[in-house]
């Protein structure tokens, strides 16, 4: 399906071969991964966390640490921009992980905000600008990056507990959206993919919030691919369901939690939402270098493996040698209690 137009028919049939299951799988379980589906061929994949390079406490896969974004930004280069995002996807892709969570592009709000580091600017345009390059630049090496936290998240204080951002629609559009706009209707590569975030706007999740996630990023701005929520932790607001129905396609967690029920498999609405889901997942991981990039390992043995097997034999090599010592020294003594007897 790579380099198809998302509403092309072949992606119909594929679709008709997922099951209700594979389907509240593939929405369900997005915790740094996407989930293989034996029905249609899938394969899982690895995603990893940001923004400064391979460096990822749940898959455990370390790279170079680069410098922060708010460093990159006080540049004002975008050319070393993109080679930022042309080394860090070098790595990503000798690993084998074309999943990033990264650039995060909030806004400077204070200059004490807790993750400014994390962040470009507080000017939506230059972080949007340097942002752009960075993605184009990990795009040439077959990495899909989540942009991210869509949008209005730009403070951690409550943030995780129902947290009502405001503001008029000219602020939004000028300051807080600019940056995600730009990436989205810049973006040279064919495969990108949006975090959402943890706060409300007015009064709905951003992660569930049909505004912003259909009205705003696919319609208006022609976004095609996969939108993940932030970390999908005890926090009581995060329900899957409401989710896949606003324009949200996976949660980021492992489906612990009892927001991630799925029982009204009866519902229409929900099994096409949830349909429609899959559809933009696999639109953003079959355009990726998890199938465009050549394993150079592929049909080989992996290092783990290889490990393991040094290991097994070095072990089998040792025992061996202690056996044969034990029962060298068993037969020696018996000989000579034998000599001694007669």
């Amino acid at each position: 399906m790579t380099s198809l137009f998302v509403n092309f028919a072949m992606w119909e049939d594929l679709l008709d071969q997922l099951s209700v299951d594979d389907m509240i799988n593939m929405v369900n379980l997005g915790g740094f991964q996407t989930v293989g589906v034996d029905s249609i061929g899938k394969v899982g994949t690895q995603d990893s966390d940001g923004t400064s390079g391979l460096n990822d406490w749940y898959i455990g896969v370390y790279g170079t640490a680069y410098p922060t974004e708010l460093l990159i930004a006080q540049t004002w280069n975008k050319e070393l921009a993109e080679k930022v995002g042309e080394a860090e996807g070098a790595e990503y892709a000798d690993c084998r992980i074309f999943g990033t969570y990264s650039p995060a592009m909030n806004i400077h709000r204070s200059a004490f905000t807790g993750r400014n580091f994390e962040y470009y600017s507080e000017d939506g345009v230059l972080g949007g600008m340097i942002a752009l390059n960075t993605i184009n630049g990990l795009s040439t090496k077959g990495v899909y990056p989540y942009i991210k936290h869509f949008v209005m998240n730009d403070q951690e204080t409550n943030r995780c507990t129902m947290l009502l951002t405001y503001s008029d629609e000219q602020a939004i559009r000028e300051i807080y959206l600019k940056p995600f706009e730009i990436c989205v209707k810049n973006f040279e590569g064919q495969s990108l993919a949006v975090m959402s975030s943890f706060n409300f706007v007015g009064d709905r999740w951003t992660g569930a919030n049909p505004n912003l996630l259909n009205n705003v990023l696919r319609d208006e701005w022609g976004f095609r691919g996969m939108v993940l929520t932030d970390w999908n932790g005890s926090y009581g607001y995060q329900n899957t369901d409401d989710a896949v129905r606003n324009g949200n396609d996976a949660m980021l967690g492992f489906a612990s939690k009892e927001s991630n029920k799925i029982t009204n498999t009866s519902s229409a609405t929900l099994v096409k939402a949830m349909r429609q889901a899959c559809k933009n997942i696999l639109y953003t991981t079959v355009n990726s270098g998890n199938y465009t990039v050549p394993d150079p390992d592929a049909g080989k043995m992996s290092n783990m493996t290889k490990l393991f097997l040094e290991i097994d034999i070095t072990s089998g090599v040792v025992l061996v040698a202690v056996m044969a010592i034990v029962l060298v020294r068993f037969f020696k003594k018996r000989k000579k209690n034998v000599a001694e007897e007669a």
